[in-house]
């Protein structure tokens, strides 16, 4: 057949019937690739591998994947190369059964090293998993039958919970540290930091996603003609002195979760710093500009990525940043395992507890009601008293979480 005198398949059974049955279906697939001129030996691991990153970037191209998903699942497919190091000359018959079998035990001993990894423990259950999940992917494609998956059962319930909100306190710790952090040209062990301009993008972010309640993905999908941003004159009553706050009418794009919605909100003035923030730099905010995009760095090596949006996993890059040196330079870390998403539980949860009624929390959100019911359910077990209420509403207040809409709604003029 071809340069070789035998082609030799392993059909991974015990059982003679089934082997006899497998054998003969081997038979014909190989018979019709004769006849169609096919190569008839099977590629080597790496070139499969290869192949199949390759077919990922197609996925992209045409639309059937997100660049998100693709990255995250060439990120595993890293930790499979390792695994399957020994094999990458051989054919993909020779990968035994049982070569992921001790995944979870090497993942965190062999393969995590805390130098090399912003997170200071080691892979969590789910992230394994997934892991495992995109490893089947790739044996799936290939129809490589037998492969053992350790997959970890998960307790949700007895988790701990996902994205939690933001304690006040924290929130208003967090937000008074940034004031100092965005600015600073070294970290905490003296290295220089790369990607200042996007620190405050960051940041302003965080707090356009508590004052309105966006998901991060609804968010990087913004471009400049999504957000119509409003002012609104008050008036001190005591002193006669007017101010001015700042709103957003947001329209959320179609292609997300919940799909095309409006969000009213208080969030105008971190889209008003960006706009600001841009400019300052030298780079243009028109209508059709993504409002969180790669502007590239003098660190960029190439430039295909100018003018498409920040990517959730670097931006998580730069969460960690923030939390590492939150804790290196206060000498304490936050009290829970935060993530961006928490900013948006944090809206949430705030406006539960300032009173709104959880329907209208639920539309500007894009949540349903059995959803918004387990917020409002976690609210009402505290049982908020006034004065704590107060307290709260003026740490809010100093640390920017726009509250000025509960009182007045109403926007004046562009």
């Amino acid at each position: 057949m071809g340069d070789r005198k035998y082609k030799q398949v392993s059909l991974n059974v015990a059982d003679k019937s089934s082997a006899t049955q497998l054998a003969l279906d081997q038979w014909r697939k190989i018979q019709n690739s004769i006849d169609a001129g096919e190569v008839l030996f099977k590629k080597t691991v790496e070139q499969l591998m290869d192949e199949y990153d390759n077919y990922l970037s197609e996925m992209v191209e045409t639309n059937q994947y997100k660049t998100q998903t693709v990255c995250g699942k060439r990120t595993s497919l890293k930790k499979l190369r390792l695994l399957l190091v020994d094999y990458m000359g051989k054919s993909s018959t020779e990968i035994p059964q049982k070569v992921v079998s001790n995944y979870v035990s090497w993942r965190r001993t062999k393969n995590w090293d805390k130098s090399k990894h912003k997170r200071t423990t080691p892979p969590s259950d789910a992230t394994v998993n997934k892991e495992l999940a995109d490893f089947k992917g790739f044996f799936d494609y290939y129809e490589i039958p037998g492969i053992q998956y350790p997959f970890i059962k998960i307790n949700w319930k007895l988790s701990e919970e996902s994205n939690p909100s933001f304690d006040v306190d924290d929130w208003w710790n967090l937000v008074m540290y940034t004031r100092t952090w965005v600015r600073k040209t070294h970290t905490p062990n003296g290295n220089e930091r790369k990607w200042n301009f996007y620190r405050y993008v960051l940041v302003e972010l965080l707090k356009a996603l508590a004052s309105s309640g966006l998901r991060p993905s609804e968010a990087l999908k913004l471009r400049w003609r999504d957000v119509q941003i409003k002012r609104k004159t008050s008036e001190n009553k005591m002193t006669g002195k007017q101010s001015h706050n700042w709103g957003a009418i947001i329209q959320v794009s179609p292609d997300t979760k919940t799909g095309r919605r409006e969000v009213i909100c208080p969030a105008g003035v971190f889209f008003k710093r960006l706009h600001e923030h841009y400019a300052n730099h030298g780079y243009t905010t028109n209508k059709d500009d993504l409002i969180f995009r790669n502007i590239g760095t003098k660190n960029s090596r190439a430039d295909h990525h100018i003018g498409q949006a920040l990517t959730l996993s670097f931006l998580r890059k730069l969460w960690y940043e923030l939390l590492i040196d939150f804790d290196k330079d206060k000498g304490y870390p936050l009290a829970h395992n935060y993530t961006i998403y928490s900013a948006r539980s944090f809206f949430i949860n705030q406006r539960l507890e300032l009173g709104i009624p959880p329907t209208i929390v639920g539309e500007l959100v894009g949540h349903t009601i059995k959803t918004m019911e387990k917020h409002y359910k976690k609210i009402a077990i505290r049982k908020m008293e006034p004065e704590l209420l107060m307290v709260n509403r003026r740490r809010l207040e100093e640390s920017e979480f726009q509250l000025w809409d509960l009182d007045q709604p109403a926007l004046d003029q562009p």
